[in-house]
């Protein structure tokens, strides 16, 4: 629902349809939210007034109507995708619903320190001054030395824009020598409304492509959970299922290895809706995407066995960007970078205020909590609004 550009209302119309979700929502005792900065307030203000009013009336008073939430995230990796400086949608912490669960009484926010996924002590110390905006000349000159580095094995290439990284992997896969298969979708409109039809298509490309081409060993990422594989998980395809696998001439699924586990892929159903909830368009296409590479975006929350960057082919001027780009791999060692700059490292203002402030709080020691020492010529800061 994060897609549709709906009001609390609507939301609350578009589950109230669904029965069988609002049981589910009210069976709900404990809630884990994964990467939660990377909601917008918005979002986290309308997914937590649907959970109050579709519950019974004795718990609506309640935030998320009693649910115990368990919400983990970095506040100063990237900044939700439409969340800017002048937005009027702020980062997630900065709404009343936030305060309502996780301020006084009602909760709590703990401060982690350490890190469970770099490996090198040099290079987590480089990557909590980029984080905090504090990297230097050395830090830039350290990181830019990887441009040469020889990797072995598969390698990620990280890209800000989407045409970037399909360009990139529809070049990789040109290179696998086996026969393409091409899962074809079209897109089935339930509107006349030309302008809806015109907001419809564009809200369905944002999420799947009409054309899906893969082959044997294609690296891919899948993009929604499917049993106990979760979305953003990457692996390799393995073997085309032809229509009931008994010689019919249309694959109809695919086999994928994800890490050991073969998991079969059949096409899932993506809708685009209106903002009073209404269902516009529709569309059902392999939820997979080719993996050689990715954007920042999508990477975020992933630990990936090498990464190649290149900071002069984009556009780096979001707010804790760099940090997340470099921080996907767990040591120097599994890093190929080049063309970074001290002005791409930037930091939002109200992520890194908030952050200190609970670290303060949480009477965390300077020393363990990953803040570096501020340097003489420090990195300017990006305010983004609260």
């Amino acid at each position: 629902m994060n897609t549709r550009p709906m009001g609390h209302d609507a939301w609350l119309r578009e589950t109230l349809k669904r029965p069988e979700v609002c049981r589910r929502l009210n069976r709900l005792q404990v809630l884990f939210i994964d990467e939660v900065c990377t909601l917008s307030s918005s979002l986290f203000s309308r997914f937590g007034f649907v959970m109050r009013r579709v519950a019974p009336p004795h718990m609506q008073h309640l935030p998320f109507a009693g649910c115990q939430l368990v919400c983990a995230g970095d506040p100063l990796q990237v900044v939700p995708v439409k969340v800017t400086e002048t937005s009027v949608d702020r980062m997630v912490f900065g709404c009343v619903t936030w305060r309502s669960c996780f301020e006084g009484a009602a909760g709590n926010v703990v401060c982690l320190t350490g890190s469970h996924r770099q490996r090198s002590a040099d290079f987590q110390r480089v990557l909590d001054r980029v984080r905090w905006g504090r990297a230097g000349v050395a830090d830039v000159n350290k990181i830019n030395a990887t441009g040469t580095a020889i990797i072995t094995g598969r390698i990620t290439q990280l890209r800000i824009r989407k045409a970037s990284v399909l360009s990139i992997n529809e070049e990789r896969l040109a290179q696998i020598e086996s026969p393409a298969v091409v899962f074809t979708a079209t897109d089935e409109i339930l509107t006349n409304d030309e302008n809806l039809i015109e907001e419809a298509v564009s809200s369905l490309r944002s999420c799947v492509d009409l054309s899906v081409v893969l082959k044997l060993q294609a690296f891919v990422i899948l993009t929604r959970k499917l049993g106990n594989v979760a979305p953003g998980s990457r692996g390799v395809v393995t073997r085309f299922i032809k229509a009931g696998d008994q010689g019919a001439d249309t694959v109809t699924e695919v086999e994928c290895d994800f890490a050991g586990q073969l998991v079969v892929v059949g096409r899932s159903r993506v809708s685009a809706y209106n903002s009073a909830g209404t269902e516009l368009a529709f569309c059902e296409q392999l939820p997979l995407l080719l993996g050689w590479a990715v954007t920042v975006h999508r990477a975020q929350g992933l630990t990936l066995d090498a990464v190649e960057i290149d900071f002069q082919l984009d556009t780096w001027s979001t707010a804790g960007l760099v940090y997340t780009a470099l921080s996907r791999v767990r040591s120097f060692s599994c890093l190929r970078e080049k063309g970074l700059r001290r002005d791409l490292i930037q930091v939002s203002r109200s992520s890194a205020a908030y952050y200190d402030r609970k670290l303060v709080e949480n009477k965390v020691d300077p020393e363990e909590d990953g803040r570096p020492p501020i340097e003489p010529s420090t990195i300017p800061v990006i305010e983004v609004s609260t």
